[in-house]
């Protein structure tokens, strides 16, 4: 594959088991010393930040100067914006496409991830087909930069896409739209089956932990690394696999107490939890 081909989900799956670490879970480390850290830990490269790489030429130049091809799985993310009635937010999604695509390919990344919009009160009915729309339309133009998307729920009571099922929903018949799996949101949303989730689609898995907390006050800063908290990780990674999902895997966690933390000693000790999880049979 040339550095400017994409993958395929063919293509993804057959990358097995490739670690990647989330810039989230270093969330303070530039985008260069992200990749220097990933690769002394043992990871297979990154997925970048958008909050990091916006605005920021010199650390987006010194990230695209050290990193080899297929280093960068992804750039996160952009965000499907609905109004309180529904309607997508079309506009501001075009204009946050433009510097987003450009860190795509400047870092040769494959894959730009999208959420759904997080609308206090906006039930999934209305809420769909405003994400499906703006879904569409971010692969639209994704697809006119040879990059490709793939699509996150989120599992917060707030937003309206907040189940596996209804993830399959916003990507049914939009064409070339890919998933993320997040294991924090599967948790949040109750742990579900993954019926109706269409795991052929899946480009990524999230990898994580959470405490004992009530589902509806959880957030992304509780996130712990694989194995220190109660998501139920070797159940979803048996179904995922019964699904003959075998990767890629991406650790990713918002702690700022790990931010705080010397990001290669977190990095080891996350690259040895992801191992150990998606070891298990």
């Amino acid at each position: 594959m040339s550095d400017t081909e994409t993958a395929s989900p063919s293509e993804a799956g057959a990358r097995g088991g490739r670690l990647y670490l989330n810039g989230a879970t270093v969330m303070t480390t530039p985008t260069d010393r992200q990749l220097a850290v990933a690769r002394e830990a043992g990871f297979s490269g990154i997925e970048a930040r958008a909050e990091r790489l916006i605005g920021a030429p010199g650390e987006l130049g010194a990230a695209a100067a050290l990193g080899r091809a297929g280093e960068v799985f992804s750039l996160n993310g952009v965000r499907l914006g609905l109004r309180p009635d529904g309607a997508p937010e079309l506009e501001t999604l075009e204009a946050d496409m433009v510097p987003r695509l450009a860190i795509c390919r400047a870092l040769r990344a494959p894959y730009l991830l999208a959420v759904p919009a997080r609308v206090p009160g906006l039930d999934a009915r209305r809420g769909l087909p405003g994400t499906r729309e703006g879904l569409a339309r971010a692969r639209d133009l994704a697809a006119a930069a040879g990059v490709r998307v793939a699509f996150e729920f989120l599992g917060f009571p707030d937003c309206p896409i907040r189940t596996p099922r209804l993830a399959g929903e916003v990507v049914r018949g939009v064409d070339g739209a890919e998933l993320i799996l997040d294991v924090a949101h599967w948790h949040a949303s109750g742990s579900p089956p993954l019926e109706g989730f269409p795991v052929d689609r899946l480009a990524m898995v999230h990898l994580n932990d959470l405490p004992p907390k009530p589902l509806a006050e959880l957030e992304d800063a509780d996130r712990l690394l694989p194995r220190e908290g109660v998501i139920r990780l070797v159940d979803l990674l048996r179904d995922l696999r019964a699904r003959r999902y075998a990767g890629p895997w991406s650790l990713e966690t918002f702690n700022p107490a790990h931010w705080r933390a010397d990001p290669l000693d977190l990095a080891r000790r996350g690259f040895g939890a992801v191992m150990a999880v998606v070891g298990e049979r």
